[in-house]
């Protein structure tokens, strides 16, 4: 999916400068991946997916046969069922955020059904015990250590779940849903708005990570001379590429509502020489579900010459659940700095909100509602809104 922050003129160097958000983490859930062709002999696969702990039935748990390419989602009681399956063994690996995954090998007979009841092991968190970590540098990127850094690995696994998650959901069940944008400046003690409209936004939308390359210009004869940035954003921890330029680490907890979120660090490595980004994940600590991504651009000092006025940005992204295991994107604010010259009072920021205000499946998903409004926000063009609506600068 693409969010696109609308470019504000730098009064400087007269060129703009986008910022392209792609939302992974939208919704998690689903159904098949891929068809399984019927053979003469085959047979089905039938099963359920609970906790071991509680014995709590694990809905949107992901079954998966990697020899033939099959994954599906357990629906909303925890159960599954794979048919047309090739007689013979198969090994199969089941696993659900938060959790340990399950692997085992089960045996196929033709023209009859085989049961697996699998419990979970509720992943244990010792974080208590982990230093936070300092992420002023990256100077050794890639993924964490799985024993020297066992917790923060096991983090770092649960935020690829979540993106993996919504890779399987995105293909399997397309959905779209519907945003509205406020754009304008923020100034002093203002949100001046300038513009605001709806657009529909489609799950199938993918941009490819390069590293350091999120900066690139565009030129036409309607827009001139134009810079997006495409910022990644969860989908692209599926990506090895991402993950071996940057660097992870514990940052602690806060507390929000009755929830406590563990915060996941991670640093662009020093070596890139071109902007990429900096940020943080928070995850809930109970479910592993992600409620919020705060991503920065790093180095803005080696933007193209044209963007040099560019001190920052800074793009806020937050998530609410529609059912257990499942959540969508709920909100996204983005501010523009502009570096203010020696003795020039301070800049107005570009900036911009959006705010859900529907979602619909195009395929539908068991177990959850096909479609679902939520309130819209009071914004309309020309309102000198007060400073705290631009939530992610406070």
């Amino acid at each position: 999916m693409r969010r696109r922050i609308r470019p504000v003129r730098n009064r400087f160097t007269g060129r703009l400068l986008h910022a392209v958000l792609v939302v992974a983490g939208i919704v998690s859930g689903g159904g098949l991946a891929t068809s399984v062709h019927a053979q003469s002999r085959t047979g089905r696969l039938d099963g359920s997916v609970h906790a071991a702990q509680s014995d709590a039935p694990l809905p949107f748990a992901v079954v998966k046969i990697a020899r033939l390419a099959l994954e599906r989602f357990t629906d909303g009681t925890g159960r599954f069922t794979l048919g047309g399956l090739p007689a013979g063994s198969h090994d199969v690996m089941i696993r659900r955020i938060g959790f340990s995954p399950w692997r085992g090998t089960v045996r196929i007979a033709a023209d009859s059904t085989t049961r697996l009841d699998v419990r979970l092991e509720q992943l244990p968190q010792r974080l208590e015990a982990v230093a936070v970590r300092d992420m002023a540098r990256c100077r050794n990127p890639g993924p964490p250590d799985p024993v020297l850094q066992h917790e923060v690995s096991s983090l770092v696994a649960q935020l690829r779940e979540n993106a993996d998650r919504y890779r399987l959901l995105a293909d399997q069940y397309p959905f779209a849903y519907s945003q509205t944008r406020a754009l304008g400046e923020l100034r002093d003690t203002i949100f001046v708005v300038q513009r605001v409209d709806t657009t529909i936004v489609e799950s199938v939308t993918r941009v490819v990570y390069r590293p350091g390359k999120l900066v690139t210009r565009t030129t036409s004869k309607e827009r001139g001379e134009e810079f997006t940035m495409a910022i990644p954003t969860l989908i692209e921890l599926t990506d090895d590429a991402f993950i071996k330029v940057h660097c992870f680490g514990y940052g602690g907890t806060i507390r929000v509502g009755t929830e406590t979120w563990v915060r996941v660090n991670m640093r662009a490595a020093d070596k890139l020489n071109s902007p990429d980004v900096h940020g943080a994940f928070f995850l809930d600590s109970a479910s592993s579900q992600l409620r919020r991504m705060d991503l920065d651009m790093s180095r803005p000092d080696l933007l193209p010459s044209q963007l040099q006025r560019v001190d920052a940005v800074h793009v806020v992204t937050s998530f609410r659940d529609i059912a257990s295991g499942l959540s969508v994107i709920e909100s996204v604010c983005a501010v523009n700095q502009l570096r203010r010259p020696p003795g020039a009072s301070e800049l107005p920021a570009p900036a911009e909100l959006q705010q859900l205000l529907a979602y619909r499946f195009r395929t539908p998903l068991p177990d959850v509602p096909n479609m679902r409004a939520f309130i819209p926000p009071l914004w309309v063009a020309g309102a000198k809104l007060s400073r705290e609506t631009v939530w992610c600068e406070q």
